[in-house]
């Protein structure tokens, strides 16, 4: 399903990827909503970048007003990487307007991952949600994890490809060979902190195949460490962005 939810990133559209993502966590957790949206850091989460199923579309503009003191989304993004099961009346039992919130949109138990961009500028958070009072087992926790983090990377490497299509082409004196789109989603894996044997897991691949690509990254940026690789990822974004 890995290698399904990276196409549907790389060559379909919104509704294609969305699709997808979504069939893959409804295949191994049981849920009624998803919300799933990025926001700036430290800023609300702009509610044109979010994406909600299974919930009125308002909720993303009502979750826009409580972001910067939610605490759903500020433990998400205290701990990114990490899979949150919270019960919404404990974990917002002092922050009323959160609760109204979430009670509001039928919500008791959720699920949140949140990761953040190769910049740091901006978290992506997804969260599946539940209107009954059933928490989520240990066994859904860890397929939220495996899913979630794999979903997410690939909207990042989305957001990557669309910045490049979109970015001046670069000077002869600065042209690289290209990645082409696997040996990109490896590399964004690897320099994210992940172990080879961790990037073959979320890739559905041989360990030999993620170090075959990863050699043919080094070679074409020209770089000899994990440090390296993630500097210059991380200044393509910026330029792309710029």
């Amino acid at each position: 399903m890995q290698l399904e939810v990276f196409e549907a990133a790389m060559f379909g559209d919104d509704d294609v990827f969305f699709a997808t993502a979504l069939a893959w966590l409804q295949r191994d957790i049981a849920f009624d909503g998803l919300l799933w949206g990025t926001r700036e850091t430290g800023a609300a989460l702009p509610w044109n970048l979010t994406r909600v199923h299974g919930r009125p579309a308002t909720m993303a503009l009502d979750h826009g007003r409580i972001a910067t003191f939610d605490p759903v989304t500020l433990r998400a993004t205290a701990a990114p990487d990490e899979v949150h099961a919270l019960t919404t009346g404990l974990i917002c039992a002092d922050a009323a307007a959160a609760l109204a919130f979430w009670h509001r949109y039928d919500t008791r138990q959720l699920m949140i991952l949140a990761k953040p961009d190769q910049t740091d500028r901006a978290v992506e958070m997804l969260g599946v949600l539940r209107a009954s009072d059933e928490p989520f087992t240990g066994e859904q926790r860890r397929a939220m994890r495996h899913a979630a983090q794999a979903i997410l990377l690939a909207q990042q490497l989305r957001a990557a490809r669309a910045a490049r299509a979109t970015a001046p082409p670069a000077s002869p004196a600065t042209t690289t060979e290209p990645l082409t789109e696997r040996e990109m989603a490896v590399a964004q894996a690897y320099a994210d902190g992940r172990s080879v044997k961790e990037v073959a897991r979320l890739m559905d691949v041989s360990a030999s195949t993620v170090q075959c690509h990863l050699a043919r990254v080094y070679r074409k940026l020209g770089v000899h460490s994990k440090i390296a690789l993630r500097k210059v990822l991380r200044d393509r974004r910026r330029r792309a962005r710029a």
